[in-house]
């Protein structure tokens, strides 16, 4: 898909909360069967939540509208001091840079003057544009290059293929609730430094990454959390935890790898590399054929570890930060 450059069509904006699910219906059905075809995806449980607020009228965003009829919609929510924007996508009819600037446009004029927030986050997959940053000084926006890569008709990689086994006596568990404060506490020390920790701030403290948790396994953001393909590494000692992943599955079968995390201190000891083998092995136990997963374009070992394994970047996306509202 390329967005036209110019708009023809005098194309109007108007508040969501004037809609009814119905009303939005046609668009996100065609939402549905982008992700479906292009990014083995199934949509349909992020288009129910968008319905179901939509309906309570609490979905804070804007319709693109040709005449009455919504030809393109993006939705926020807010969270304490920050903003998440959640989607935008514009009808392919109606699709140009013109009309998804403009969308994008209205909602970071309505955030970045909403009292108390300081940031705004937002990952698009469905944001075609690669000018966004133009419209925007460049002290108030970060732009990072992402990946979302595949691995398609699983061939199951052998582990040697993973890197360096593990060191002797590493502990390895399937996810339970049990670990949830742990988990937060890698987090938290995990992206320290990391490039991830200025996409997303919830990384950077331990409440951030419970909440981080909490979302990625109650709601369907990034699919149905998927405990039997989610580890932990612990310490055959102390039984502390020194890594971690989260995954979930985003289609019947078809998994995808939410995140790996390793502590700093036990990094290039092939506690990733485990991580991910028995992620991929679970999946494949349970007879996925395909598993995706995003990546920071710059974190370039991680790329060329999973093309190692044979995931192909599929789709190339951008992660945007809005900071230093005047």
């Amino acid at each position: 898909m390329v967005a036209r450059a110019q708009q023809p069509l005098d194309l109007e904006i108007l508040d969501l909360r004037h809609f009814q699910a119905r009303d939005l219906v046609p668009l996100l059905e065609e939402e549905g069967r982008i992700w479906s075809s292009q990014l083995y995806w199934d949509f349909q449980s992020s288009s129910e939540i968008v319905r179901r607020y939509v309906d309570l009228r609490a979905l804070s965003g804007y319709a693109l509208l040709d005449g009455r009829l919504p030809v393109g919609y993006a939705y926020y929510v807010q969270e304490d001091h920050k903003v998440l924007i959640g989607d935008l996508f514009v009808s392919q009819a109606y699709r140009s840079v013109d009309a998804q600037h403009r969308l994008l446009g209205h909602v970071i004029e309505t955030a970045s003057h909403t009292p108390g927030v300081r940031r705004i986050e937002a990952q698009l997959m469905m944001l075609e544009s690669g000018a966004v940053e133009s419209l925007y000084p460049p002290a108030q926006i970060s732009v990072f290059e992402r990946n979302f890569m595949l691995l398609d008709g699983i061939d199951f990689p052998s582990r040697d293929r993973f890197g360096p086994s593990p060191e002797a006596g590493l502990l390895f568990d399937r996810w339970g609730e049990h670990y949830m404060e742990g988990v937060a506490d890698l987090i938290a020390r995990a992206y320290e430094v990391h490039v991830d920790s200025r996409i997303t701030d919830q990384y950077r403290s331990v409440a951030g990454a419970r909440r981080f948790l909490h979302n990625i396994i109650q709601y369907p953001g990034c699919g149905a959390f998927y405990g039997p393909a989610a580890f932990v590494a612990l310490d055959p000692v102390t039984r502390q935890i020194c890594g971690a992943s989260l995954t979930s599955l985003v289609g019947p079968r078809v998994g995808h790898i939410t995140q790996i995390c390793v502590a700093p201190e036990r990094r290039g000891h092939g506690i990733g590399s485990e991580l991910l083998w028995r992620a991929m092995q679970a999946f494949s136990d349970r007879g996925c054929t395909a598993i995706s997963l995003t990546v920071t374009a710059s974190n370039t070992g991680a790329v060329r570890l999973y093309e190692r394994l044979g995931f192909e970047t599929i789709r190339r996306f951008r992660a945007y930060v809005w900071e230093g509202f005047v």
